[in-house]
């Protein structure tokens, strides 16, 4: 994947979460930073430090791949300590810092095992263990979750931001998941087809998109476009007080802040109802207007029925007129 222009700041001691789709060019981004891709034109910054044409082992960036990149002859403390030999020291030095770190990832009772017989999640730690053992400036994780059991997540990732936190560590994350980046990134950058749509905080992303794919992308499937007129966009035969000048409009609101009432201003009737544990995902029909809505499991009106509904203003973001956008804005799926 080519980089088009990227400009992203990480504040220093933060956690950045960089999400996008397979082949946006996440992991070639985290390879250009770390010194592993080559990079054309554009500067890159760390701490004050200029990094264009400094080799990767000079950069002061640790980097934890997707696949757990241990030595398979090695037993996890020894792969550890391997991390370290740049750094010169006794072995017997090396090892005991290796055993500092695998306590501080929670593996201390396995330091004797060969990595071959540990789980994925398992080996992650290690090969986090390993990468911190140089005490990088800027860790670099390329979708650490991805190839672990489920069961196992949670605890890696808390793990990750503990690690973080404690050490203040400047991190940038990779996922393809909208939900683990907004968990584990205190910003949270989006990448489309190479390049940075939105970079803010996530409730900014969620709530306040700034293009119809970034919504498109965070699950806010309600697209309404029409007029503003008076304070009033006017959708088909509808008209729903908002904020802004008048003219030609797009405003997105989130299924979450849609409310079923019964003296809603709108009425709709549901045609889908999914169950989905805490909620249920409506597909409701305001005429000419498809709308999808969560309401709690409790909550939730059958198929078929004729329900209220309100849009409340304080939700429905307008989004700003935006050229050039990815294809993922092109179609809103129902």
């Amino acid at each position: 994947m080519i980089l088009r222009r990227v400009s992203l700041e990480v504040p220093s001691g933060s956690r950045t979460a960089l999400v996008g789709p397979s082949g946006a060019g996440k992991t070639t981004l985290l390879r250009a930073i770390a010194g592993l891709e080559p990079i054309e034109g554009g500067r890159l910054d760390l701490g004050g430090h200029h990094l264009n044409g400094v080799p990767p082992h000079k950069r002061r960036v640790a980097f934890v791949f997707q696949e757990p990149r241990l030595l398979p002859n090695f037993d996890v403390i020894d792969n550890v300590a391997f991390g370290l030999r740049a750094a010169g020291g006794r072995r017997g030095e090396r090892r005991a810092r290796a055993a500092e770190l695998l306590n501080e990832v929670g593996l201390a009772a396995l330091a004797g095992r060969c990595v071959q017989g540990l789980s994925t999640g398992e080996q992650q730690r290690v090969a986090l263990a390993r990468a911190l053992c140089s005490g990088p400036d800027l860790l670099l994780l390329d979708e650490p979750l991805a190839a672990v059991d489920p069961n196992r997540r949670e605890g890696l990732r808390r793990l990750i931001v503990k690690i973080q936190e404690q050490r203040a560590l400047t991190t940038i994350l990779v996922t393809h998941d909208r939900a683990e980046a907004a968990e584990l990134g205190q910003r949270v950058a989006l990448m489309l087809e190479g390049r940075i749509i939105q970079h803010d905080e996530p409730e900014t992303l969620f709530e306040r998109p700034a293009s119809p794919a970034v919504a498109r992308f965070f699950g806010t499937p309600n697209l309404l476009r029409g007029h503003v007129i008076a304070g009033l966009l006017q959708v088909g035969d509808l008209a729903l007080p908002v904020e802004g000048a008048d003219g030609e409009a797009a405003f997105v609101i989130r299924p979450e802040r849609i409310r079923i009432r019964e003296q809603g201003s709108l009425r709709a009737e549901v045609r889908e109802a999914a169950y989905l544990g805490s909620h249920v995902r409506l597909k409701l029909h305001c005429n000419q207007l498809v709308l999808e809505a969560h309401v709690p499991s409790d909550e939730a009106p059958s198929v078929g029925m004729e329900v209220g509904v309100e849009l409340p203003e304080e939700y429905l973001w307008r989004l700003s007129e935006a050229t050039g956008e990815p294809a993922l804005a092109e179609a809103w799926d129902r």
